[in-house]
């Protein structure tokens, strides 16, 4: 019998937890979007619900330059705890030097190389909030990552890659596919945990996994559920929501740094 790994419960807790923070500290969030995304929509919603500080800016066509020099002014601004590049950035942009930009306690989203630099090591510093959720997922379900075989679809830079660094130093095998990944569904077939980061609908089929599988689908949607034999992420209620809610506790982390 499938089971479904409902996160309601989990996002109240750590919303709750930012609730008390904001209790002691005045977080104050610039959040720098190129388009008018669900995400940031979302985002935005939350922080009005939590009476949290923010300024939006939506910039038209910016060259690398321009966001750059946003972020310049933003590290120097003292009111500002937060900075958050929602992506996905216009492909002119040089996203990678953005990141690096953007001073390693603001970094809510822990995209700064030096941030990724410190979770490889095993030092965390901000952690990237989908990566959080989907460890506090699998932790909540009393799903142990040691010795087991974890595959990662998908290689981005600010969640997969950093997703991969945590779970190895959680003593987990990870694989991470691909699109030039070979036979896919034999690589899955041996995966005790498949974690799916592409947002491609219906990449691959639950039937294609062994029996007990545990499913995370960060893509909301690149997983077909046509078994009854695993344990996955439903599309709402999923990682999303709690990937918002880690978002605004690195928001009051990073406030608390900058004392």
């Amino acid at each position: 019998m499938s089971r479904v790994l409902e996160c309601s419960t989990l996002v109240s807790v750590i919303l709750t937890k930012v609730k008390k923070g904001l209790k002691k500290n005045t977080p104050f969030l610039a959040i720098i979007s190129f388009n008018n995304s669900t995400y940031c929509k979302l985002l935005i919603d939350k922080c009005l619900e939590l009476d949290i500080h923010f300024k939006h800016y939506n910039l038209d066509n910016p060259n690398t330059k321009d966001v750059i020099s946003l972020i310049d002014e933003l590290n120097k601004d003292d009111e500002i705890t937060g900075i958050l590049l929602v992506e996905p950035l216009p492909k002119n942009v040089d996203k990678y030097a953005c990141y690096d930009a953007i001073n390693i306690n603001k970094d809510i989203d822990g995209v700064n190389s030096i941030n990724q630099y410190y979770l490889s090591i095993n030092r965390p510093n901000i952690v990237n909030s989908t990566v959080l959720a989907v460890i506090k997922i699998l932790e909540s379900y009393n799903i142990s990552l040691s010795g087991k075989n974890v595959t990662i679809i998908g290689r981005s830079y600010n969640i997969s890659r950093p997703l991969a660094s945590y779970l190895i130093n959680s003593d987990a095998t990870v694989s991470m596919c691909h699109s030039k990944t070979r036979d896919l569904v034999s690589l899955l077939k041996n995966s005790d945990i498949v974690i799916s980061v592409t947002g491609v609908n219906n990449l691959f089929r639950s039937s294609d996994l062994k029996d007990d599988c545990i499913i995370i689908d960060v893509g909301l949607g690149d997983v077909l559920i046509d078994s009854d034999n695993i344990s996955y992420t439903p599309k709402t209620k999923g990682v999303g929501p709690l990937s918002i809610a880690f978002l605004l506790e690195n928001l009051v982390t990073s406030c608390k740094k900058l004392k």
